[in-house]
């Protein structure tokens, strides 16, 4: 649970307010002034502050404003024992994340604290999204650049396992799942399906390589689309899919063989087994074996992985669901192999780990 510094010149008050926090799992530390408040905030990290108005020598409103200046990463919340307007106007206007009488209940004082938690990290992740707004442009020339770069290589598999490629590419990864590993998983879980199919050695190693670059066109997606809590509106939906398009305009005019499956494999990771997939609806084997392949790696690593949406699957319900799609989205022949070694698949799973 979060750390709360609990800043209240009344004893009493401070241990009731300290007592029902704590009975919630907080874990709190009390101040009886501002000294002991700045004190404590020097040698702890802390989460919110709960301020008294009236607070001895140092009023809680001065040191609310050193707190916005000095902690401006921090939730607070003012405690006042006077309902005045004027008082409550200067805390909001200092950036308080509640307001609060110090008669309110117990309830009223754990939905404070909630409501102020939840809201400065809403403020943090939308600051972060922002920054990942503006750097977009910048991402998107140093990708192009990378890709470039790669395409007068000399040896592609090297460079494609560049520092540079990788950063980028775990970027992409990182604004829609929140963690770079999906790329590395998906790639080796396509190199143990396509192994267990007897492909050759350095077709499953070009696979392992190439596939790891299946969603670098989500780089194009907005971050409200990618990042959407929710259930995406059809227009949404429309805009999310573009990234295979994207993708595959990205690798597709590259002079090298390995970039050149990258991109188709960036265009039909998302075709089904049924025809009823996107971008080109195409079916059966008409869809590249690639990308086939790379569309039962790429759905159960979505399955078994957190989404900002929704948690991740337990293991046996993803699998079951994948079962369900078995001559739908997936191709059967495929889908089996990756179940007949699924002890390798979650041993990859397990090694990288969100």
């Amino acid at each position: 649970m979060p750390d709360v510094l609990v800043v209240e010149n009344d004893e009493a008050l401070r241990e009731r307010v300290l007592r029902i926090l704590r009975e919630q799992a907080y874990e709190c530390e009390p101040a009886a002034d501002a000294e002991e408040a700045r004190e404590a905030l020097a040698n702890s990290r802390f989460e919110l502050v709960l301020v008294d108005v009236n607070l001895p020598v140092e009023s809680g409103i001065e040191l609310l404003a050193t707190l916005r200046a000095e902690h401006a990463d921090l939730a607070v919340v003012m405690l006042s024992g006077d309902d005045d307007l004027s008082l409550a106007a200067t805390a909001i206007g200092l950036g308080v994340h509640g307001y609060l009488m110090k008669t309110a209940s117990a309830g009223e004082l754990l939905i404070s604290v909630a409501a102020a938690l939840h809201r400065r990290r809403r403020e943090a992740e939308l600051g972060r999204i922002q920054e990942l707004k503006d750097s977009r442009e910048h991402v998107a020339h140093e990708l192009h650049g990378a890709l470039e770069a790669t395409k007068r290589a000399a040896d592609v598999a090297e460079a494609l396992q560049s520092d540079t490629m990788r950063r980028l590419v775990r970027l992409a990864e990182f604004r829609d799942d929140q963690t770079g590993q999906h790329m590395l998983r998906v790639g080796r879980y396509c190199e143990l399906i396509s192994r267990r199919l007897g492909w050759p050695q350095e077709r499953c190693e070009r696979l392992r390589l190439a596939s790891e670059l299946h969603d670098v066109g989500k780089v194009a997606i907005p971050d409200h689309i990618l990042r959407k809590p929710g259930k995406l509106t059809t227009t949404e939906l429309d805009v999310m899919k573009t990234h295979t398009q994207v993708g595959y305009g990205l690798l597709a005019d590259s002079d090298a063989d390995l970039m050149r499956l990258a991109a188709t494999i960036a265009l039909t990771h998302h075709e089904r087994w049924d025809g009823t997939g996107y971008p080109q609806g195409l079916a059966g084997e008409a869809i590249p074996a690639e990308g086939r392949l790379v569309a039962v790696a790429d759905v159960f690593d979505a399955l078994t992985s957190d989404r900002v949406y929704r948690p991740a699957f337990p293991i046996g319900i993803a699998v079951d669901m994948m079962k369900a799609q078995r001559g739908r989205h997936f191709e059967p022949e495929l889908l089996d192999a990756m179940i007949s070694i699924f002890d390798q698949v979650e041993a990859v799973r397990r090694i990288y780990g969100d």
